[in-house]
């Protein structure tokens, strides 16, 4: 039998899983306060989402966070914030957060309530957005100094925000009060053939970088001019020395009713994707709890994964009242999987 006190730890212990040019990261693991980091890789670039426990992060961590994507505002999911508004403190420009109805009024007043006397130009920014129906509202927040509103957006196809490498998706579900399940999903990967490249003769540089450029922005007659001095044609390159893959998908979905509607976003929004966090709050033995709360079960959660076709599962945000045997939780999701790979710290190490 496991120790009580090693299941907890086991429990809190980070999950972690590589989600195409991405890793992302559980930080608190399935018992803490629902957090997961959105590394890039071979980019100084992350998201977070949501921002419950950030106790294993070092601050200069949010120092490259991009945008804050925020399911909701109960206090296990936005009780980081306080950590993540003094690490911004510094030169590090604005950064996004995303998040249901209400969302620039929570923000202002957190910013309101603490002192800003002493940090002269280095007041961190936030550009806000939320969710309102089929529109965006924004301001411009900066700590210290009055908000100012932006020109609202629209929201065409579930987009909130998205750039040449990445889009993301929102829809609002029910929990007794709205809140946002989000996809990231990935452009087309696109690899260079590394042992093509070593007998050409042309070797890495920035040619390379423009190849990429090409190929995404579909302009293949364009001339690539080669380190040798010569010129080739984009399409030419690519054909010969870039492999071309379809992009991936990571999906957060957290507290929510196992209600017929919040199931169909959530099957919609996680359509084929790669992997799926998803909150998995209580047994199935226990669904009267997760009923009463408007969370999801084991069953809920893996179900609802296996209906979208998505390759991997994450299960988190377990309730406290299996903390002593953390395998119970899994035993059951595991037990329904079928073909569905499950993400998680079974026995001492994460499978």
């Amino acid at each position: 039998m496991t120790p009580p006190a090693m299941a907890r730890n086991r429990g809190s212990s980070p999950v972690y899983t590589r989600v195409g040019p991405a890793w992302a990261t559980l930080v608190g693991g399935v018992f803490g306060d629902p957090m997961v980091h959105v590394r890039l890789r071979n980019q100084k670039q992350s998201f977070f989402f949501d921002l419950g426990d950030q106790s294993r992060l070092a601050a200069r961590v949010a120092h490259q966070v991009d945008a804050v994507f925020l399911s909701h505002a109960h206090l296990d999911h936005i009780g980081g914030f306080v950590w993540f508004l003094r690490s911004r403190i510094g030169p590090f420009g604005p950064c996004k957060i995303f998040g249901p109805a209400q969302t620039i009024t929570r923000i202002e007043n957190f910013l309101g309530a603490i002192t800003w006397d002493r940090i002269e130009d280095n007041a961190p920014v936030f550009e806000v957005g939320e969710i309102d129906g089929d529109e965006l509202k924004r301001a411009r927040l900066q700590t210290g100094s009055p908000g100012i509103s932006l020109p609202p957006l629209p929201i065409r196809d579930r987009v909130i925000l998205e750039d040449d490498h990445l889009s993301i998706e929102a829809v609002v579900c029910d929990h007794k009060i709205p809140s946002v399940a989000y996809a990231l999903c990935f452009r087309r990967e696109i690899s260079v053939r590394k042992e093509r490249l070593a007998v050409s003769g042309w070797g890495p540089g920035p040619w390379l970088g423009r190849l990429k450029q090409c190929i995404a922005m579909e302009t293949l007659e364009e001339e690539i001019p080669l380190p040798d001095g010569t010129r080739r044609r984009a399409g030419e390159l690519a054909d010969w020395l870039i492999i071309i893959r379809p992009g991936k998908k990571m999906v957060y979905a957290a507290d929510m009713a196992d209600s017929p509607d919040n199931r169909e976003k959530i099957i919609d929004l996680a359509r084929s994707a790669h992997t799926l966090f998803c909150e998995t709050a209580f047994t199935a033995a226990d669904q009267g709890k997760a009923a009463a709360t408007q969370h999801l079960t084991t069953l809920a959660a893996v179900e609802i994964a296996r209906q979208a076709g998505v390759e991997r599962l994450v299960p988190f945000h377990f309730s406290k009242r299996y903390e002593d045997d953390p395998g119970s939780v899994y035993r059951e999701i595991l037990d329904a999987a079928g073909p569905l790979k499950i993400i998680g710290r079974f026995n001492e190490r994460q499978v």
